[in-house]
């Protein structure tokens, strides 16, 4: 596969999570997480996600690798989710047993946001990281500690700490040990759900520079879901702005993070501290009125029209389509 290919095409995903109650557990209504996102995701490259908690960007990924319909009861997922692999080209959300999904399961992996609940504490480290070669490959057990020394090392781990456990490590520990096992399969794919955001600042670039040592070494492709608009824009070359489970704007990093154009990203990268008090003091600080809506009550039209500063009677009729305004941006706002 050639760099700058597609190798993951999301088109017009859309997720939602059914709520029961009554006397007979009855379905009263349903929240729509992600209601109708696509994007692309080109080999080689990091995509950063971003968004309010709440708008959908953890739910994507979680599409992504293909977990929801194993963690979330009747879940609904629409959509494709196509994924190019050395298998060939498979839609990832047809496959709804964990049997269909195994054969492609080592070409994406996730890094969770929360190292400390996402490692087996009865397992050690050496155990925690052997475990998905054990299920996808056929490496005897001395080439699997082999292997899972590299990984550590790779990581900036000593191996000698393989047969400890995960409480013997610190945050920023645990989490390079999320990633060794992320790697163990040799992915293509990488969902990293906000990493670094349990992390102490100077663990955060720890973490981010060993990320973008091992896409270099490795050519990894990684879908970077974060919070922080400042560790986005350093460490990706595109950047998606979510909104109530739809994307406001996605383009180059440098013109989304500088030049936002959609009326959200304005709002959002305005409120980013800056190190310069004299930057800070002549930028406008733009204030939305009113609160987020919730995805179970979501307005018509433009989820983002009751707190829009440039919104018109038409935006309640239709959610406005991504549409390519230049320079490889996509904007979802027929008024910028």
């Amino acid at each position: 596969m050639s760099k700058g290919q597609k190798i993951v095409q999301v088109k017009d995903l859309k997720v939602r999570f059914p709520i029961f109650g009554g006397v007979f557990l009855g379905k009263l209504a349903e929240v729509k997480a992600v209601d109708g996102v696509t994007f692309d995701l080109n080999e080689g490259e990091t995509l950063g996600l971003v968004g309010e908690s709440g708008c959908g960007k953890t739910t994507v990924g979680r599409a992504m690798i293909n977990i929801l319909y194993f963690t979330a009861q009747d879940v609904t997922i629409e959509g494709e989710i196509l994924l190019r692999t050395k298998k060939g080209e498979v839609d990832v959300t047809k496959l709804k047993s964990k049997k269909a999904m195994r054969p492609y399961r080592s070409e994406i992996q996730m890094i969770f946001q929360d190292p400390f609940a996402s490692l087996n504490p009865r397992l050690t480290v050496a155990k925690i990281v052997e475990e998905p070669l054990l299920i996808h490959t056929k490496m005897n057990r001395s080439e699997r500690l082999d292997r899972v020394g590299w990984l550590l090392e790779k990581v900036g781990l000593n191996p000698e700490q393989a047969e400890r456990y995960p409480h013997e490590f610190s945050g920023g520990q645990r989490q390079r040990i999320g990633i060794a096992r992320a790697l163990a399969t040799n992915p293509e794919v990488i969902i990293a759900d906000e990493p670094v955001s349990a992390l102490d600042v100077s663990i955060q670039a720890q973490v981010i520079n060993l990320l973008q040592d091992l896409q270099d070494e490795f050519g990894l492709t990684f879908l970077f879901i974060a919070h922080d608009l400042s560790v986005v824009e350093h460490i990706s070359q595109r950047i998606a702005v979510m909104y109530l489970g739809n994307i406001m704007e996605i383009g180059p990093a440098d013109l989304v993070y500088k030049q936002p154009l959609h009326p959200y990203p304005k709002a959002l990268l305005s409120a980013v501290p800056l190190p310069d008090p004299k930057g800070a003091k002549n930028r406008e600080r733009i204030i939305l009125h009113g609160d987020v809506p919730s995805p179970l009550r979501k307005p018509s039209g433009c989820g983002f029209r009751t707190r829009c500063p440039i919104a018109k009677p038409d935006c309640a009729e239709r959610v406005p389509e991504l549409r390519d305004v230049g320079d490889g941006r996509k904007v979802a706002c027929p008024y910028v």
